[in-house]
């Protein structure tokens, strides 16, 4: 985040500070019907256009670094493989064998030469292409031109990779990610390193687990004994682009930056920020170490949920280092994620049914979920 957003977004957090409110979001009351979350048919809608038609994260460019790293997609419904190859160019394929459909790459391969399939030993290079098919003889006339691998378009930016799920589509960063682009290259994400990722079935809906983290108004009750303490007094500021979400959460330390030079002021020193990207990934920004969550539909009432943590190696160092880091792992991924807010979302799932709800009613500090289900439905209609 540039230096003049940063100060933007501070004096705006000072302002609301004054007076005890977050900035308006919808400024009304929304309800939002429960069939969302448990229709297999918004599910399918949900498939064909908000997980077809939009980059999407997948993961951090730690994972692949040299020339035959390699990232594999956490959700089966969309099986990808991203390979740096020897040009240490990243390219993306559907990580499908083109003869009868096997999964090319397990995951235990620990560098990439090339992709050979486990079931009849087809092979081929890391730029997809079919190099073999074992005792070709058996293919008579076949055009192997036809049967390389499907490739899916992939972008490298600020520590990111982004994906396409569809074929033949284009990514253009710029366009989809607007400022708030501009924003992560300035966090220098590309500087990180990934301490540890967790990869979770949750009984939930995976809208319903994004939008836990779009609101403080939880914070004070479910994370009393936790997070409360670090946001006391805590108002939140927002921006969207497009489909894309900023909020900017003023710490229980915030006045501390008053004795502090609007110029050498750093937001994360003073507040939390947060990145939802369309569709399905949370990033936050925590002063000293990054969270990457990403959410995956399975069936209307189960999602897959993994969650990335990212750190600076120079403010970790040694064994010290390393212990303070598994501190903050188990503390934000074991305790406040899993433990408080995700529990409190998988029983809201489990009484959908009961009929005690036919809708959520949000008021004015809740609007952002609002904001979330409506991009949402636009894209249910693109």
């Amino acid at each position: 985040m540039r230096q003049s957003i940063q100060q933007q977004t501070l004096d705006l957090l000072a302002s609301l500070h004054q007076t005890g409110r977050d900035q308006k979001m919808l400024d009304r009351i929304v309800q939002i019907p429960v069939s969302i979350y448990t229709d297999p048919g918004v599910l399918a809608r949900e498939m064909v256009t908000v997980f077809a038609h939009y980059p999407m994260v997948a993961g951090h460019s730690s994972s692949v670094r040299n020339a035959g790293d390699y990232l594999l997609s956490d959700w089966p419904k969309f099986p990808y493989v991203i390979v740096r190859d020897a040009e240490r160019r990243l390219r993306g394929f559907l990580n499908t064998c083109r003869h009868r459909g096997a999964r090319i790459v397990s995951g235990k391969e620990t560098c990439l030469k090339a992709f050979i399939c486990p079931f009849h030993g087809w092979s081929y290079g890391l730029d997809g292409q079919l190099k073999g098919i074992t005792k070709s003889y058996n293919f008579p006339g076949l055009n192997w031109g036809e049967f390389n691998l499907v490739e899916l378009p992939v972008v490298e930016r600020a520590g990111l990779i982004w994906i396409h799920p569809t074929p033949g589509k284009s990514i253009d960063l710029d366009e989809y990610l607007g400022p708030i682009g501009d924003d992560l290259d300035h966090f220098a994400l590309d500087e990180l390193e990934s301490y540890r990722k967790t990869h979770v079935i949750k009984q939930a809906n995976w809208k319903l687990l994004i939008k836990t983290y779009l609101e403080g108004y939880h914070v004070p009750y479910l994370h009393r004994n936790t997070l409360s303490q670090a946001f006391k007094n805590g108002v939140i500021a927002h921006y969207e682009y497009g489909s894309h979400i900023r909020l900017a959460a003023a710490r229980t330390n915030f006045l501390e930056m008053l004795s502090v030079p609007a110029q050498s002021r750093r937001i994360l020193d003073y507040a939390s920020v947060y990145y939802a990207l369309f569709p399905q990934t949370f990033f936050i920004m925590h002063p000293d170490y990054v969270s990457i969550n990403m959410f995956y539909p399975e069936t209307p009432d189960r999602s897959i949920w993994t969650h990335e943590m990212l750190y600076r190696p120079s403010k970790f160092q040694g064994d010290a280092g390393q212990q303070a880091l598994e501190k903050r792992f188990v503390y934000t991924n074991d305790t406040v994620f899993d433990s408080e807010d995700f529990a409190v979302v998988e029983g809201v799932q489990a009484g959908l049914t009961s009929g005690a709800n036919d809708f959520h009613t949000l008021g004015l500090e809740e609007g952002l979920l609002a904001i979330f289900q409506q991009n949402i439905d636009r894209a249910l209609l693109n």
